[in-house]
């Protein structure tokens, strides 16, 4: 499960494109996944400009566009679940998730892990579930508490750091960015240094935390249906610690396909 891409659209109408783009994130890995998986039905991202107008159109946004058009108004047309094909260069770019909330549209790009053609059910699409996550995470950070546009401004500047936290590489780690946010104001706060009360001289070296990770994948493959393929990740984490502190030192491992490993090593400290 990931997103290809984010976008917070503002709504602005009688303007003379409708509305602005006021954030965006691509995730090039994801991308290329896309690429893989969709084969010759893939349509890449488009720019910024042509998504919003095409995005604003399919919403029938703009004012220019209220009149019947049969390619997007037409009975075989309607929407009931926030999840649009997008006309782009000729193809169209599809499951694009967006919906309209306090005059911002919210919209990604999931990606889809097989052809587009035929088109899958959106229920076997578990990525889409992910992107309507994510986008009422964003929504509920962006207006909790929000009082007037200097204060979302600053959420929206916020939005970059927050992603990397929640969502790395495009896949959903935490849906609620306050946590994630609040995780990064711990880990800046700095803790005055404690005087051991059997030392009576201060610490005079540098602190220093050297971790050393060494990992081997054992991989089988049979190229057989009948077998499985199977791996083995091993690996060892060395940890030298000069500073004075606790003697537990903790560190997170975070794996693709495995539950979050969590290794407490006690180290010896250096004086």
């Amino acid at each position: 499960m990931a997103l290809r891409a984010v976008w917070l659209i503002s709504h602005e109408p009688g303007t003379p494109l409708g509305g602005t783009v006021r954030f965006s994130r691509r995730y090039p890995t994801v991308e290329k996944r896309a690429r893989v998986f969709n084969g010759a039905s893939y349509v890449s991202i488009p720019e910024d400009g042509p998504f919003l107008k095409s995005l604003l159109f399919e919403l029938r946004l703009l004012d220019e566009d209220k009149d019947f058009m049969e390619s997007r108004d037409s009975c075989s047309r309607i929407n009931k679940t926030s999840v649009y094909g997008l006309p782009v260069g000729g193809e169209e770019l599809w499951p694009v998730v967006a919906f309209l909330k306090n005059g911002t549209v919210y919209a990604c790009v999931p990606l889809v892990e097989q052809t587009l053609s035929p088109r899958p059910p959106l229920i076997s699409i578990s990525a889409v579930s992910q992107g309507f996550e994510l986008l009422f995470g964003i929504q509920d950070f962006l207006y909790s508490g929000q009082k007037n546009d200097t204060e979302l401004n600053t959420k929206l500047s916020q939005l970059p750091d927050l992603l990397l936290h929640a969502c790395p590489f495009g896949t959903l780690l935490d849906a609620n960015l306050q946590h994630s946010l609040d995780s990064i104001n711990f880990a800046s706060v700095t803790h005055p240094q404690k005087q051991p009360a059997w030392k009576a001289g201060t610490y005079k070296g540098k602190p220093q935390v050297s971790i050393s990770i060494t990992e081997k994948v054992k991989s089988m493959q049979y190229d057989k249906q009948d077998i499985a393929d199977t791996w083995q990740v091993v690996g060892t984490v060395t940890c030298k610690v000069s500073f004075f502190s606790g003697t537990c030192i903790t560190i997170t491992l975070n794996y693709e396909k495995e539950n979050l490993l969590t290794f407490t090593l006690y180290c010896y400290m250096t004086f």
